[in-house]
């Protein structure tokens, strides 16, 4: 998410709002920087309070034309409802964005770090400089986040003349994965006190590299028991329910087959279980 002309119109609206209450959060704004949206905290929460009166305005609206156009209690509980609703499904989206965003990037960096720190123990063995390295990974699409990591690094070095281990404390600084300052932090203590960084990095990926079979191991056990749950509570058991509420309802003196249930298990209980399934398995797997 960057900065847009909305987003700076909203802030000009509520700029002598924020300078008067004197709201400024220097950890907000690194929270941002760790969820890689580029814009500032008060433009961002600047943006969902004006978004989030414009909802409530507009659904306002929505709800009195229904109500007006179709008066009924429920229309008039609509123009209650659907306002505050509304406004508290944006607002909630936007306020709990950041961190969300943030921790999605530690995951993916994660993952993709003892692939990264192989690249660089490769290109350090062959005796390119840690500058060197940063810029050629900042241009290797294929490590994602943590690309990004390392062509902010390479743009403070080569275009803004900061030294390298500046740049690698300000990496540290923004970056919302603990591994990665971690290891960022391992490269600076190796580089200022003159030890062989090339043993530091191949200690490090024998590391990382038994820690992610660890955590792939851990991750298809866990698929392996949420698989067998999948089957027998949303395959076997919808399955058998139907059959034995069809039969009971065929030889009750009824006789009536309760439609309304068996299209309420199909179309709305069973998707429900299937997505709920689907986000349960997403969490737990290793992505590759």
């Amino acid at each position: 998410m960057r900065s847009s002309p909305y987003s700076r119109f909203c802030k000009r609206i509520l700029r002598d709002v924020f300078k008067r209450m004197k709201i400024y959060d220097e950890d907000r704004d690194r929270l941002m920087e760790m969820a890689d949206i580029r814009m500032t905290y008060e433009e961002y929460y600047s943006m969902t309070i004006v978004t989030s009166i414009l909802v409530f305005i507009s659904t306002l609206i929505i709800s009195l034309t229904i109500y007006i156009l179709l008066p009924s209690n429920m229309a008039r509980a609509l123009v209650f409802l659907l306002p505050v609703m509304s406004v508290l499904i944006i607002s909630s989206y936007f306020l709990f964005l950041p961190e969300s965003k943030a921790k999605a990037r530690a995951r993916k960096i994660d993952v993709l770090l003892p692939y990264a720190v192989n690249f660089i123990a490769t290109m350090s063995s062959a005796g390119l400089s840690p500058a060197e390295i940063f810029k050629r990974l900042s241009n290797v699409d294929l490590y994602g986040e943590i690309q990004k990591e390392f062509r902010k690094i390479a743009k403070e070095i080569y275009l803004m003349g900061v030294d390298t281990i500046t740049a690698l404390k300000h990496a540290m600084e923004r970056s919302p994965s603990r591994k990665f300052k971690d290891f960022i932090q391992g490269i600076i203590s190796t580089i200022q006190s003159g030890s062989d960084l090339n043993m530091y990095l191949k200690n490090v990926v024998e590391k990382y590299m038994q820690l992610d079979l660890i955590e792939r191991k851990k991750s298809l056990e866990s698929l392996a028991v949420v698989a067998e749950i999948f089957v027998i509570s949303v395959i076997a058991m919808p399955l058998f329910l139907v059959i034995i509420i069809s039969t009971m309802s065929l030889t009750s003196s009824g006789g009536a087959i309760p439609f309304d249930f068996i299209y309420l298990l199909s179309f709305f209980i069973l998707p429900a279980a299937y997505f709920g399934f689907y986000m349960l398995m997403k969490s737990v797997s290793v992505e590759a």
